[in-house]
């Protein structure tokens, strides 16, 4: 499905990015990140599929005890995905190599832009799933915690979104466009919250650029 894209961009969301949370920037960088949002409106074509599906759906077994912990008291799985299309990636890739600078002002944008429209796609997701009586927990995707990138192979392949959206897997089963994200939610007949892994077992901790400026992914 196509989705729209954001308004309005959150600019302090695209700082974060650039890791310059909490600054205001001066005149010449907020017309730099109004030439990125520009140039990202342009190139973005946000598209988005989801699935409510059984627990089968996926290899949950081989999956990590850190999304077992976040599923538990689930019986259902709701598997969505979302991307801002190649023609995004091709922008930024081409601004890497002739604009260094508003290359990376794109790219935090579109991250940021991501952030919203996983939001928005969740939020109609939770609509529907809570107007029937049942119950969401919030996102959690591959390669984070103990949970294997490797299992983005059967959740694209149980979301099609090769045809869906137009998103594939590299084998080394990263997505492309980049500018995309697939997220694992569960479906309960109790409120469920689900359970976050923390800093401790994610596999990025060591490279981290988050914690290494003393934050989290989350702050």
């Amino acid at each position: 499905m196509e989705l729209t894209a954001p308004q309005t961009t959150d600019r302090a969301t695209v700082l974060r990015y650039l890791g310059a949370a909490g600054w205001t920037p001066d005149a010449a960088t907020g017309a730099l990140l109004d030439k990125a949002e520009a140039a990202v409106r342009a190139a973005a074509t946000p598209r988005g599929i989801w699935r409510r599906l059984p627990m089968t759906a996926l290899p949950l077994a081989e999956a990590g005890t850190d999304l077992a912990r976040h599923l538990r008291g689930c019986d259902e799985l709701v598997l969505m995905a979302v991307t801002l299309g190649s023609g995004l990636d091709g922008l930024i890739r081409r601004l890497e190599i002739t604009d260094i600078a508003l290359g990376a002002a794109a790219d935090a944008t579109a991250s940021a832009w991501m952030e919203d429209l996983c939001d928005g796609l969740e939020g109609e997701i939770r609509r529907q799933i809570t107007a029937g009586g049942r119950y969401l927990t919030g996102r959690y995707s591959p390669g984070y915690g103990d949970c294997p990138l490797t299992l983005q192979d059967p959740l694209c392949l149980a979301l099609d979104t090769v045809r869906g959206i137009g998103l594939a897997l590299t084998p080394e089963h990263l997505m492309t466009p980049r500018k995309s994200v697939t997220a694992i939610l569960g479906v309960a007949d109790h409120p469920v919250t689900g359970a976050r892994a923390g800093c401790g077992h994610c596999l990025l901790r060591e490279t981290c650029v988050y914690r290494k400026r003393g934050t989290t992914c989350e702050s």
